[in-house]
């Protein structure tokens, strides 16, 4: 354990840093709603800043490796395990990349958290209506192709109940070959440990993210069937060492 979180109550921690969610979630929520009208760009950034904040307050850090895989000029779409909570502030700290996030329409209906990330250019998704999901897929498609951002997927649906990787719904990949772009397998390892999907009791540690080598979609004859076996067999490999 870290020297600086030696002597700390983990029950302690864990109430001062619920606290701090719930209060900086309404004050970052706001600003970053005002901050959306004027300049989407500055609203994200201050988005990553409380990002970062969250993890900091809990005692988590992120290692990152295969970053040198990455072109801080490209735009991908990113396509990671969900272990945890933690898996997008993570994520967001790791990638230096503008990121926008696709989640179920659920999230966005919750005050302050819900409406912020609207205003920073998230995508929600109504899974159980067709239309409505093919309609967000598409309006993803478009803000990567305008916006100069990348997209961030988690094709198994949900937060995994132990850590392990769960199976893949290929709708996801849909979304992936339509957008045309490199698809980047990140494998997230030990979320699940700091804070499971059981539990809002954060323990401080280390989240490692490992970038995997960029799949080219352009020209090449593959289905979302394939597509979605070939990084699922790639992140299953990183999962299991």
């Amino acid at each position: 354990m870290d020297r600086e979180n030696r002597g700390v109550n983990p029950n302690l921690r864990s109430i001062f840093w619920l606290l701090w969610v719930f209060f900086s979630t309404v004050t970052y929520g706001i600003v970053c709603i005002i901050l959306s009208a004027i300049s989407r760009k500055m609203a994200r950034s201050l988005g990553r800043i409380w990002n970062l904040h969250l993890l900091g307050f809990g005692g988590v850090k992120v290692e990152v490796r295969g970053i040198e895989k990455l072109d801080m000029n490209a735009r991908y779409v990113f396509v990671a395990n969900h272990q945890s909570a933690l898996d997008i502030p993570v994520l967001i700290a790791g990638l230096k990349h503008q990121l926008s996030f696709i989640a179920k329409k659920e999230l966005f209906m919750i005050p302050f958290f819900g409406w912020g990330i609207a205003a920073l250019g998230h995508i929600w998704i109504d899974r159980g209506n067709a239309r409505k999901a093919h309609n967000s897929i598409e309006r993803a498609v478009r803000r990567l192709r305008n916006e100069n951002i990348s997209l961030m997927l988690f094709p198994e649906g949900t937060r995994s109940i132990d850590g392990k990787l769960g199976e893949f719904k290929q709708a996801s990949f849909t979304l992936a070959l339509r957008a045309g772009v490199q698809v980047v397998p990140v494998a997230i390892k030990n979320a699940a440990s700091l804070l499971p999907k059981s539990t809002l009791f954060i323990r401080p540690g280390i989240v490692y993210l490992e970038i995997c080598d960029p799949i080219s979609i352009e020209g090449a004859e593959i289905t979302k069937g394939e597509l979605s076996t070939q990084v699922r067999e790639t992140l299953k490999g990183i999962l299991e060492k």
